[in-house]
């Protein structure tokens, strides 16, 4: 979590359950700021067995997010997309998700930090980008 060191979160507790019904592994850390407010940051790595298999996985994710397109993500795969929103549940709440397919991987990142005021979405974007970078690296494809 080196790409997160300048938000200066720590995480509170750890949820490695995966994704129900693919074959994938994921992890969800919810964290706190250094001012008391929610942050949470969720990791998946999908290996579907065939290309084309990825290639629905991939897609199947843009219409279930409930956020809002925020364009393609060049340099994360071959087909790469983000995702953002902000929300007000008793503070600001800023969310941003990336998810990038690559051969038969899968990746997808959503990081969500609270606080007095949203955290910019360049922010998000360039710490979930380096998680998405930091996950391919680690994860074999087909």
């Amino acid at each position: 979590m080196e790409a997160l060191a300048d938000l200066e979160l720590t995480v509170r507790r750890t949820d490695p359950s995966p994704p129900a019904g693919r074959p994938a592994a994921a992890c969800l850390f919810e964290m706190r700021t250094k001012t008391g407010y929610e942050a949470n940051l969720r990791v998946e790595a999908s290996t579907p067995e065939t290309v084309e298999e990825a290639r629905q996985l991939y897609r199947g994710t843009r219409g279930a997010t409930g956020m809002n397109p925020a364009g393609a993500v060049t340099g994360v795969g071959e087909e790469a997309e983000a995702f953002t929103k902000q929300s007000t549940p008793g503070f600001k709440y800023a969310e941003y998700m990336v998810h990038a397919r690559t051969g038969n991987l899968v990746v997808k990142v959503w990081l969500a930090v609270g606080g007095e005021s949203y955290v910019p979405t360049s922010t998000l974007a360039a710490k979930a980008l380096a998680v998405v970078r930091a996950t391919q690296s680690a994860v074999p494809t087909a």
